[in-house]
Parts: structure tokens; C-alpha cells; sequence
């Protein structure tokens, strides 16, 4: 066997080795212990693989050292680790353990944006379309909400279904925007459901149906989305899709008040007239027990 082979039998088996102390650090991590998972991570760490920086680096950010995390997730950044880069991103974005820099944010998202991480080019499309770190650029943001949604992340998704009904940074197509809330309710992104809900109420970008609208408002609104709770409560009110049932509609009024309470208001004093108050009271008491799915 010669020398060259050797040191290539030796490489792979120390990566191996390398591989099994990632999984068990990791393993130890999951079941919450952070003793274990320090010993088992720390001598890969210092010995420059990045996986098990990263990993380091969320051990101690579990145990709120938030000091000995940034150091394993820059060390970790600095080897390209997409996933450590992006969480430099969020750090400098929201000023954890760094000074609020978005610029850095911005560098730390780009890096690992362009290594293909989705969540990396949604968070470095929010600054575009935010304006932070620097001028908003709405083409910019639509172009890396395109790439994030284009891997099936569903917030892009989301965010760039606003886009195209709205025609920022890309030209207006509503029925685009209902595909790209359609392919993000399908993951389970309450948000949009109510929004695809809202385009079938509307007729916007597809053709008016008000029982899918109800549909699909009664998921988003199971879920504690308030907007959602607050058209489910419209329709029962003005007989929407829906036989009216003014008490249905108090109820899902009531619990839309948490988070849209100028127009829920409005309409509880609407409909209250037409109520008993044994009604009403057992409409608050259903949604006072009320939790969402």
C-alpha cells in the first residue's frame, strides 16, 4: 500500500470520525443537553469544520451565551456556511450581540443568498424592499423573492404574490399573484390563504366565488389570523357565501378584535341590535374558550 494511499485512507477516516461526532453532538443538542453537545462538538469545531462551528454556535445561543455563539458562527460565516451566514445576517439586522448594522446584514444575507440559501435571498429581498442599508429597490427585492419562491419558500412566495398584484418591482398580474398565494397556501401559510380567500371574495386574479372564499377565510381564520376571523365574521353578517347568522358572525367578530379592532368594532355595533343578549353572551363566552388549531 503506499504513502499516498494511506494518507487518503486516514482523511476519509477521520472525516468520518468528524461526521459521527457532528451526529451525536447534534443528537445530545435535540434531546437538550448542552453538556454533551459542547464536548462532542467543541474538538471539531476547533479544528475548523464548519458544520460543527455552526452547530457550536447554536449550543451556545440555546444557553443565551450569546458571545461564544458569535464567535462559532463567524467562524463557521467565514468558511462560506450558508446557514451561519445567514444568521450573521439576522443578528446585524436586529442588533443581537452586534451593533444594528444592515449593511452587514445585507453582506452576510448576499453571501449566503448566493449560495442558493432561501431563506438567505427572503431575508436579503426584505432589506431591498425595506429600504434598509440602503435605497429600497423594489427590482432588486422582486428578483431574490423570485429566487426563494422559485425553492419553495413560502413566505417569498407570499411576498412576491403581493408584488405581482400590486406591479412593484415586476408588472402587474394578479392572476400570478393568486398562483403564488395558491402554491404557499399548499405549504400552510395561514397568511396566504387569507390572501388567495380575499382574491376569490374580490375576484381579483381569478373568478369571483365567495364559498371558496369562505373556505378558505374559515382555514386562514382557524388558525388565529385576524384579518381572516374578521371577513369570515363580514360574510355570516351580510349573507356572503353563507345563509346570515348574525350570532356566527359576532363570534368570529369578536375574535377578530385582537388584531382588527377599529373595523370589528364597527361591525359588532352593526349587528348587536339583531342579537339577544343570551346570544351575544354566548357568542363571547365561545370565544373567550376559543384556541387556534
Amino acid at each position: 500500500m503506499t504513502k499516498k494511499l494511506l494518507v487518503v485512507l486516514a482523511m476519509v477516516a477521520m472525516s468520518g470520525a468528524a461526521t459521527a461526532d457532528v451526529t451525536r453532538g447534534w443528537t445530545a443538542f435535540e434531546a437538550g443537553d448542552y453538556a454533551t453537545a459542547r464536548s462532542e462538538l467543541l474538538p471539531d469545531a476547533e479544528q475548523g469544520d464548519a458544520e460543527a462551528q455552526y452547530r457550536l454556535g447554536r449550543v451556545f445561543e440555546a444557553e443565551k451565551d450569546l458571545a461564544g455563539a458569535l464567535q462559532w458562527y463567524k467562524a463557521a460565516a467565514k468558511q462560506e456556511h450558508a446557514e451561519a451566514q445567514r444568521v450573521l445576517g439576522i443578528w446585524y439586522e436586529i442588533g443581537q450581540a452586534v451593533k444594528q448594522d444592515y449593511l452587514s446584514a445585507a453582506c452576510w444575507y448576499k453571501a449566503a443568498a448566493e449560495q442558493g440559501n432561501d431563506k438567505a435571498q427572503r431575508n436579503l429581498a426584505d432589506l431591498f424592499a425595506e429600504g434598509k442599508g440602503a435605497a429600497r429597490d423594489d427590482q432588486a427585492a422582486a428578483r431574490w423573492y423570485q429566487a426563494a419562491a422559485a425553492q419553495g419558500n413560502a413566505k417569498a412566495q407570499r411576498k412576491l404574490g403581493h408584488f405581482y398584484y400590486f406591479g412593484v418591482g415586476v408588472p402587474q398580474d394578479q392572476a400570478k399573484a393568486a398562483e403564488l398565494f395558491k402554491a404557499a397556501t399548499d405549504q400552510g401559510l395561514s397568511k396566504a390563504t387569507r390572501d388567495l380567500a380575499l382574491l376569490h371574495y374580490l375576484g381579483k386574479g381569478v373568478e369571483k366565488d365567495l364559498g371558496q372564499a369562505m373556505r378558505l377565510f374559515r382555514e386562514a381564520a382557524a388558525e388565529g389570523d385576524g384579518e381572516a376571523q374578521f371577513f369570515l365574521g363580514l360574510m355570516y353578517a351580510q349573507g356572503e357565501g353563507v345563509e346570515t347568522d348574525y350570532g356566527e358572525a359576532y363570534f368570529w367578530l369578536t375574535l377578530a378584535m385582537a388584531e382588527e379592532q377599529r373595523r370589528a368594532e364597527e361591525w359588532l355595533h352593526k349587528i348587536e341590535g339583531q342579537l339577544s343578549p343570551e346570544v351575544i353572551a354566548a357568542a363571547e363566552g365561545r370565544a373567550k374558550q376559543w384556541r387556534p388549531e
